[in-house]
């Protein structure tokens, strides 16, 4: 039984390296054939997705274009 969890455990370890070795390779390859604004992009999703907490999350989100009423003119 103890060596059935070993096994398991091993097994599960070595397939969550591989997996995680083939995404790395993925973005790799994407990362080298993309533009500066595609790899900051990439790279802030990939820092979310790795547990880069609330703050990477929200620099993800596009920001709002300027409405006629936020843009500020100079005063007559």
């Amino acid at each position: 039984m103890l060596t059935a969890a070993i096994v398991t455990a091993a097994v599960l370890g070595v397939a969550k390296v591989v997996r995680d070795w083939l995404i790395l390779r993925q973005v790799r390859a994407a990362m080298e054939t993309c533009t500066p604004q595609d790899r900051v992009r990439i790279g802030m999703r990939l820092a979310s997705a790795l547990g880069g907490g609330p703050d990477v999350a929200a620099a993800l989100e596009p920001s709002p274009e300027p409405t006629a009423d936020d843009v500020v003119g100079p005063r007559r």
